[in-house]
């Protein structure tokens, strides 16, 4: 995406730690934001927030679970900007608990907002983005969770598994968007706080947090990295460096399949 000044974002889970800090960092390349969330006041918070630092935004409530819900924000969105170049479907939830203990209400709740929630904002803004002619860019909150090492994050497995699909998603829509003019960016965060200094050793207990914890990185850092990565038309947006030695770590698992069963199988095919 190359033209950003005088043209609308919308930002789903704004009202958050890093949809806030995405929505002023749009703000600040001349974008007019429509910060949305299920809170309305976290939305109505955080468009305030960009209006007081020089920017445009409105809020809009919306709950990415529902559909219609999110054809309304779209339409929202069209009515106060005359239309939409960027979608950030950035609303996330976790619910923490031992794999055995994850109830199928706690999947469904996950899976509902984390995968259903980016097939809801596609769904609802494709059309109006492939209506306007190209230059224009989805960004799918994914995390490291979603390319990295499982292992490490056991008392997330709804939150992983849907991480997981949304880079899927994000790499079959990057490739059947390509020649339409619309980008497409998968972005996996690590481990991302308001304040790096304020972190205690308490706070590592889950071990993909500890991996991450001589590169934390605020959420103005992170939005740093998603405005490159959108201007940049980046497929994957990866904020946090320590990241590498994970995904190393986690194809190299894959690969050793591979190696089990060139050593243990005849050939096949």
């Amino acid at each position: 995406m190359k033209q950003f000044r005088d043209r609308c974002a919308v930002i789903t889970g704004g009202g958050g730690l890093l949809g806030r800090a995405m929505a002023l960092r749009f703000a600040r390349e001349g974008m007019k934001v429509v910060v949305s969330d299920s809170n309305a006041d976290s939305a109505t918070a955080a468009a305030a927030e960009v209006r007081a630092a020089g920017g445009e935004a409105i809020a809009i409530a919306a709950d990415v679970t529902s559909l219609d819900s999110m054809a309304a924000l779209a339409a929202g969105a069209v009515a106060a900007y005359g239309g939409v170049h960027l979608l950030c479907n950035n609303a996330g939830i976790a619910v923490l608990k031992p794999f055995a203990e994850q109830t199928p209400a706690d999947w469904q709740q996950v899976l509902g907002v984390q995968l259903n929630g980016v097939l809801n904002g596609i769904h609802a803004f494709l059309p109006i983005l492939l209506a306007q002619g190209g230059d224009c860019h989805v960004v799918n909150t994914s995390s490291m969770s979603g390319v990295g090492l499982a292992e490490m994050r056991q008392l997330n497995a709804p939150y992983v598994t849907a991480k997981f699909a949304v880079v899927g998603l994000s790499e079959v829509m990057a490739a059947s968007m390509a020649d339409k003019g619309l980008g497409v960016s998968v972005l996996c965060p690590g481990f991302t706080v308001q304040d790096p200094a304020a972190i205690t050793d308490a706070m590592y207990q889950m071990p993909s947090a500890a991996w991450y914890k001589h590169n934390l990185l605020n959420p103005a850092q992170v939005a740093e990295e998603v405005y490159h990565g959108v201007r940049e038309n980046r497929l994957f947006i990866f904020p946090h460096r320590a990241g590498r030695e994970e995904v190393v770590r986690h194809f190299e698992k894959i690969m050793a399949g591979f190696d089990q069963a060139e050593k243990t199988s005849p050939p096949l095919g």
